[in-house]
């Protein structure tokens, strides 16, 4: 009977049972339900939060915006907040700020993992289709005044908030930061670890520090 019993045990772990069910269960299925938690959760307590159909969230997500702000997040949009279910390590939560008249728009079908949004002021539009890879920080603001240097701290610069617009079907890659002003053209590509500082045309791969034209894409 032990024997038959260490046969069938190494059956399932050679067959791989164990892990499929592992993995459906802690990777997929709790974030998943997390992920469902949390939105509720920011969609009863918060105004001006929508949220289209078939949204898919793994893990719990922080949100945080004023009341005359908005957050609008389309149809078929995928979140990964959890460092379970992401495939690369994801450093923190996705999360978005967004304050006083601050507008952050993700369009239909949009992919994101461990985004952080932070919309001081303008807006911030993400189109559909784009592809955020893990870690990827998107700013509207300095969120201080670059002169006089001594009084930074309590001068915030709001004057030099810009909007930042990041078309259909561009692919951001991980630990990249796309700064205030900043427009990324339809299909282009962000190399791993750039910093975007201007606007990127359409159909090209930019990569660096700052990030420069690399090739066009055809």
């Amino acid at each position: 009977m032990l024997n038959k019993i260490i046969k069938i045990y190494r059956h399932l772990i050679n067959g791989e049972l164990l892990w499929r069910i592992y993995e459906r269960i802690f990777i997929y299925n709790v974030p998943f339900g997390l992920g469902k938690l949390s939105f509720g959760f920011y969609k009863l307590i918060f105004h001006n939060l929508i949220v289209g159909k078939n949204l898919k969230c793994w893990g719990t997500v922080d949100i945080r915006k004023s009341p005359e702000s908005s957050i609008t997040i389309g149809d078929n949009v995928s979140i990964v907040s959890s460092f379970l279910r992401g495939g690369i390590a994801i450093y923190s939560k996705f999360k978005i700020n967004v304050f006083f008249q601050g507008k952050v728009i993700i369009g239909n079908n949009a992919a994101l993992n461990g985004t952080s949004i932070t919309c001081r002021s303008t807006s911030i539009e993400i189109m559909g289709g784009t592809i955020i890879a893990a870690n990827v920080i998107i700013v509207d603001s300095d969120f201080h005044a670059l002169w006089p240097p001594d009084d930074r701290n309590h001068r915030m610069g709001y004057e030099n908030d810009r909007a930042v617009i990041i078309c259909k079907n561009v692919w951001i890659g991980m630990n990249s930061i796309i700064l205030k002003g900043v427009t990324i053209g339809e299909n282009s590509i962000v190399a791993a670890g750039s910093v975007v500082t201007k606007d990127v045309p359409v159909n090209v791969i930019v990569g660096g520090n700052p990030a420069r034209i690399i090739r066009k894409l055809t």
